[in-house]
């Protein structure tokens, strides 16, 4: 945004909207005025310690009196939960080379080709 400074307030406004929707889905409606790379992961939300959280809250949600540590375990629930939605989106690179726009993989070029005949 500041190689926009002095710049017609159109074109700082694509360039806002590019940055916005390219750091989320991967997309730029204004390829004219640059691209921005995908860096919020939202497919990296659904992980181990976001699935435990969950599980460990939904275990001290249940209306049974007997079961042990139900009041630990829905606190930690949500430390992990919340820990593992928020570490999943900020985290780094894309595991699965794609983006929302497109479900399709990324191609993969090998450098050498094997022939079995």
């Amino acid at each position: 945004m500041a190689s926009s400074a002095g710049q017609p307030i159109a074109t700082r406004a694509q360039n806002f909207v590019n940055s916005l929707s390219g750091r989320i889905t991967g997309y730029n409606p204004f390829p004219q005025t640059g691209t921005v790379p995908q860096t919020i992961s939202i497919d990296g939300m659904f992980n181990r310690y976001s699935g435990g959280g969950l599980l460990a809250w939904l275990y001290g949600m249940l209306p049974i009196k007997q079961l042990p540590h139900k009041g630990k375990a829905k606190t930690l629930g949500k430390s992990l939960l919340t820990g593992g939605v928020l570490g999943g989106l900020f985290s780094t690179g894309n595991p699965h080379n794609t983006n929302l726009i497109s479900p399709s993989r990324a191609i993969t070029v090998s450098s050498s080709e094997v022939s079995y005949t």
